[in-house]
């Protein structure tokens, strides 16, 4: 599971240009490619992005945005997307966000393979931590919520099931 903290980056105190509390660009849409095989990495991104978009969710922090972004090859980021967005002063993360967000990507015909995990506080009930895999054509994506008393985020990343397959990933995201 260290591992895989690696890919999916640990919560922290993140800032960024998204603390002015613009939600993330949505965009139209491309048209979905027809076919059964694996979706092309761009289509993936877009994916996260409009729904990100659509939920509401603050713009993807930039620092996380370019770890994918300028991942050398054979790395495990490059064969992964990645979002987060952080709570701003303006629009709040908190679980309605992470479920419209996981409504969002159901739309776009990504499934839910197991169930959902999350951990509540004992003595308010609470989620502090939800985590759901989801999949789609030769995809893993796993979406998460994080609440802390400094800044909640939803993280979202997805993983080239192929591509980490030949690079021998040992930090696959899903336990």
């Amino acid at each position: 599971m260290a591992a895989a903290t690696i890919v999916l980056g640990a919560a922290g105190c993140g800032t960024s240009d998204a603390d002015a509390g613009v939600a993330a660009t949505s965009a139209p849409a491309p048209p979905r490619p027809k076919g059964t095989g694996p979706l092309a990495k761009e289509v993936v991104r877009t994916d996260i992005d409009t729904s990100a978009a659509d939920a509401g969710v603050p713009a993807n922090a930039p620092d996380y945005g370019r770890t994918y972004e300028d991942a050398s090859d054979g790395s495990p980021q490059s064969c992964s997307v990645g979002f987060k967005g952080f709570s701003t002063k303006t629009t709040t993360v908190d679980i309605a966000r992470y479920k419209a967000v996981l409504g969002e990507l159901r739309e776009r015909d990504w499934q839910q393979p197991q169930e959902q995990k999350e951990h509540k506080e004992v003595r308010d009930g609470v989620v502090h931590v939800a985590r759901v895999p989801l999949k789609q054509r030769g995809w893993t994506m796993v979406v998460e919520y994080r609440a802390s008393p400094v800044d909640n985020v939803i993280t979202l990343a997805a993983f080239e099931d192929a591509c980490m397959k030949k690079i021998d990933a040992e930090a696959w995201p899903v336990d």
